[in-house]
């Protein structure tokens, strides 16, 4: 494409950058709304190719609505509603309606287990995710379980996909509480076909050299390849000791940071020069302020990574659409909103060199175009928004100071559990230090050994890189959050230590 192209066949900003994130990350990655149960639902239907209405069970979990303007809740589905849309669900075996305070009851408890997230609305819902019949057409994850989905199945033919294999299963099984709570909605109507939709397919197209495969199956991407290993592996541990709701859970999380570590990475992944941003998980509750400010560095420079390499592909198109000519190909645009925003912001970058401030200008007047007005925004957003309810993105201190953008990198019993599961096979225990090796390599994590002091200091997984900005940290405090992640993995019983100071981490026996 050329300046002399046509106008109308010139990409926007926006569908530049809509483009851009297909091709690599494989989804829209803007809305700050994103909730694992909308991947968890995204992820299924692509799985098991179908959809259910929502409506029904919807229905009874909205009895009570909040009115925003008047700060009071409105009965928006009475019980009376409930009960001549769905009666014969809830009548007894000889065919007694509930009483009013045994339905407002179940209506209660099914709202806390299966809309725990808050992610059930009239138009469009997504369940707590147990059977396939609480799959719908909910498209709020915005193509990230249709790239989960795509990740967990490339190179189905060459070799095992148990990860995938797994979430099937257990949405196929109907004996948890959870999905009991459920049935009587359950079966109201039948199941219908779950195609993917045009727009889908487009974004599967771009995506799939990211996903390309070997002849082998693996993944031509290192970190996906890595990532994928562990997945695998997490579902093996899973599938021998997990209980299907806890499994459930587990896979999901797991899903949220696989997304998490691909984003951060494929700068480097992608670039020969990009950076490798490490993943300093902080284990004090931000009470130690070097450390929470150098977990929370990592944490920016992830984000970091991810403009850059926007950038980085922004500024390659713009060098096959305008060549040496910037000025020219804005001159050729038309009078309208975005194209003088455009002119302007490209007049503010002038200290820069003419294509590297067009694609300053191209990246910042188009973040905020991209997606439907609700999900528009920064290409980080639905990392933030997943990291958060997922739990390994925690407030930058333990005041909770920081709002909703401010975090560090955390971690509980629960996410430190999915590390050991995912990188130490059963019968094959590792010394302390090979297992925090493994982490380092197959997600950047480092938690403050004295091999990773350089790298939290220049921000960077890679040796020589080139230093943009340098971390401060208190050594002792590293030391001290070192000491505290091995306690935390003895203490959950995936670890023991020995009298000569070695620790061995393990997966040897089922835990509860």
């Amino acid at each position: 494409m050329t300046v002399g192209t046509e106008a109308s066949e010139i990409e926007t900003p926006a569908q530049v950058l809509g483009r851009i994130y297909d091709e690599e990350f494989g989804f829209l990655p803007t809305n700050a709304s994103m909730k694992p149960v909308h991947v968890a639902n995204g992820l299924s239907r692509r799985l098991l190719g179908i959809a259910n209405d929502h409506t029904p069970l919807a229905r009874v979990l909205r009895q009570f609505v909040k009115n925003q303007r008047g700060d009071y809740l409105d009965e928006r589905n009475p019980n009376a509603a409930i009960l001549e849309a769905y009666g014969p669900q809830f009548a007894d075996r000889f065919g007694n309606p509930p009483t009013d305070d045994a339905l407002t009851r179940f209506r209660s408890l099914a709202k806390d287990t299966l809309g725990a997230d808050d992610a059930v609305f009239p138009t469009q819902a997504s369940f707590t995710l147990t059977h396939r019949r609480m799959v719908t057409s909910d498209i709020s994850d915005n193509g990230s379980g249709d790239f989960l989905a795509a990740f967990l199945t490339a190179g189905a033919a060459a070799r095992a996909h148990p990860a995938a294999d797994l979430l099937v299963h257990l949405l196929e099984t109907d004996t948890d509480p959870w999905t009991m709570i459920g049935w009587p909605l359950l079966g109201v109507d039948e199941e219908r076909d779950a195609p993917m939709g045009p727009r889908a397919q487009v974004r599967a197209d771009r995506s799939a050299a990211l996903l390309a495969t070997t002849s082998k199956g693996e993944f031509t991407s290192g970190t996906l390849r890595e990532l994928r290993g562990r997945y695998d592996q997490l579902a093996a541990y899973e599938g021998s000791f997990g209980a299907k709701l806890t499994t459930l859970r587990r896979l999901l999380l797991f899903g949220a940071f696989t997304i998490h570590v691909h984003m951060i990475r494929r700068y480097g992944d992608a670039t020969e020069t990009g950076q490798q941003p490490p993943i300093l998980l902080d284990l004090f509750d931000g009470r130690l302020r070097s450390l929470r400010e150098a977990s929370a560095a990592t944490l920016q420079n992830g984000f970091r990574a991810i403009e850059q390499l926007v950038i980085t592909k922004i500024r390659a198109h713009l060098d096959s659409v305008c060549g040496a000519d910037p000025k020219a190909f804005l001159g050729s645009l038309p009078s309208d909103k975005e194209s003088n925003a455009l002119r302007d912001e490209f007049a503010a970058q002038s200290p820069c060199d003419p294509l590297t401030a067009l694609a300053e200008a191209f990246w910042k007047v188009g973040y905020s175009g991209v997606g439907p007005g609700e999900v528009q925004g920064l290409p980080w957003n639905a990392l933030l928004a997943l990291g958060r309810r997922s739990g390994y993105l925690l407030p930058y201190d333990n005041r909770g100071r920081g709002g909703k953008e401010h975090k560090r990198y955390g971690v509980n019993a629960e996410f430190a559990e999915v590390l050991v599961a995912a990188t130490v096979k059963p019968g094959d225990p590792l010394d302390f230090d090979d297992f925090l090796d493994i982490l380092r390599s197959s997600f950047g994590v480092v938690l403050g050994r004295t091999v990773d002091f350089e790298v939290i200091r220049r921000n960077d997984l890679r040796a020589g890189g080139e230093i943009r900005r340098s971390v401060s940290v208190n050594e002792a405090d590293l030391r001290a959050n070192l000491t505290a992640f091995r306690d935390l993995i003895v203490d959950i019983g995936f670890a023991k230590s020995y009298a000569d100071g070695r620790t061995v981490v393990t997966t040897d026996e089922p835990r509860g």
